[in-house]
């Protein structure tokens, strides 16, 4: 599969940290957690709703492997090995704050 890298940028370093230890608790759960369970509320700082952001590992992602989210300063760079999910991701990280959200191949 092609790895696709997104990078999200915040207004500060400590928000890109939150905001990048919740989704890789997100993508944990998605990978690895008991669907049949509620999803946690990974975002509920953010003022998102994570369930509007329940996906399911066998029918919504086709992931081999875990995503994963760095903090680097005020960005995030997400790496994951799929592009299906990649609008979700981007709506998902200007929901959380991100006031910029692109493709690592499209920056300048």
């Amino acid at each position: 599969m092609d790895e696709v890298e997104l990078i999200a940028t915040f207004d500060t370093e400590e928000t890109a940290r939150l905001v990048s230890k919740a989704l890789n608790n997100w993508f944990a759960w998605i990978m690895e957690g008991d669907q049949d369970e509620e999803i946690p509320d990974f975002f509920e700082d953010f003022g998102v709703l994570a369930d509007e952001y329940a996906l399911d590992r066998e029918s919504d992602v086709d992931w081999d492997e875990t995503p994963v989210a760095r903090a680097r300063g005020n960005k995030i760079l997400v790496t994951l090995d799929s592009p299906n999910t990649v609008d979700t991701l981007e709506e998902l990280l200007e929901g959380l704050g991100a006031y910029d959200v692109t493709m690592a191949d499209e920056e300048d």
